[in-house]
């Protein structure tokens, strides 16, 4: 065969040629990763030659290696880093916010938090800085006010850049539930979005509410409350943590238990260990035994050391 015959050969078959040869390279990219490839929203990331950028589930490159690290895709946008810059891009690769920020958050209640040297301020989802980075500190916004720090006092803006609540308290939290908590000279409670307090401050800590319920230390001890103030338990606990699907973890001199929304304890305080609940189960330890726990309070030990051991390795 002479070398015009392989040449039309090869030119006959370029497209199979192309193809191949792209296929080769996404292999390279996706399998050529150190850690597996986790997809956000049909989106993973991926890196070459210690650049990062994007495919999709077909192994297609959809943004180029080009930023110095990206985070995951959350709905529909992407933050990303080059020379220490931040900005926000879009699913095709183009930028909504651009890379010139020294930080930036991801969108919460439609506004994404960024910071310019050392002021913070506000960009919308198309990529419109609405509120100037001029505040010493702020949070992301939620439940349609942010929390803005001015000359070491706290106070909360509306979307549009107003104070809604003027900066005057020492510490404060974003709003969870219609309530948020205040603290002026050492003492804890709550306001509502007028800036009304409706649970006065006189706890000496005190947690946002979830489910309609908070925890506050009362003393040195801690109690559950709800959004009237009423004690749903008394304080004679060391720790009380959030409520998730109407049960909480709790902690009474060194062991663990499972108290209700109604103040009732499930499991008394008695593991050495209890997890976090999570789809309805937790991890405990009690002495040398580890084993479930579900929502309802029964126990499900390990069967055998082996389970026992990737349990215990799991924390």
């Amino acid at each position: 065969m002479n070398l015009k015959t392989i040449l039309n050969s090869l030119l006959s078959h370029k497209k199979d040629i192309l193809l191949v040869i792209s296929l080769f390279f996404a292999y390279a990219l996706v399998f050529g990763q150190s850690e597996s490839l986790q997809f956000h929203e049909g989106y993973a990331k991926v890196s070459n030659q210690g650049k990062f950028g994007f495919i999709d589930k077909t192994g297609k490159i959809q943004v180029p290696c080009i930023y110095d690290y990206v985070h995951d895709f959350e709905n529909e946008f992407a933050i990303v880093r080059l020379q220490n810059k931040y900005g926000i891009i879009r699913k095709d690769g183009s930028e909504l916010v651009s890379i010139k920020y020294d930080m930036c958050e991801s969108f919460s209640d439609g506004m994404a938090l960024v910071r310019l040297g050392t002021k913070y301020g506000f960009v919308n989802e198309s990529g419109e800085e609405v509120i100037t980075p001029s505040y010493e500190f702020a949070m992301s916004f939620n439940e349609g006010l942010a929390l803005i720090s001015v000359r070491g006092k706290n106070g909360y803006i509306d979307k549009q850049g107003e104070q809604i609540i003027s900066p005057k308290y020492d510490f404060a939290l974003p709003f969870s539930e219609g309530l948020a908590v205040v603290m002026n000279n050492a003492q804890y409670g709550y306001i509502d979005k007028f800036g009304k307090e409706v649970l006065s401050l006189k706890y000496s800590m005190a947690s946002a509410f979830k489910e309609n319920l908070a925890t506050v230390r009362i003393g040195e001890k801690f109690a559950v409350i709800n959004k009237a103030g009423k004690m749903i338990t008394l304080p004679k606990y060391d720790d009380v943590r959030s409520f998730e699907k109407g049960i909480a973890v709790i902690l009474q001199d060194g062991k663990y238990g499972v108290l209700n929304q109604n103040g009732k304890e499930i499991v008394a305080p008695k593991f050495d260990m209890l997890d976090s609940f999570t789809e309805g189960v937790a991890i405990y330890r009690q002495g040398g035994k580890l084993g479930y726990i579900n929502s309802n309070g029964k126990e499900i030990i390990a069967s055998n050391v082996e389970q026992a051991k990737t349990l215990y390795a799991s924390k």
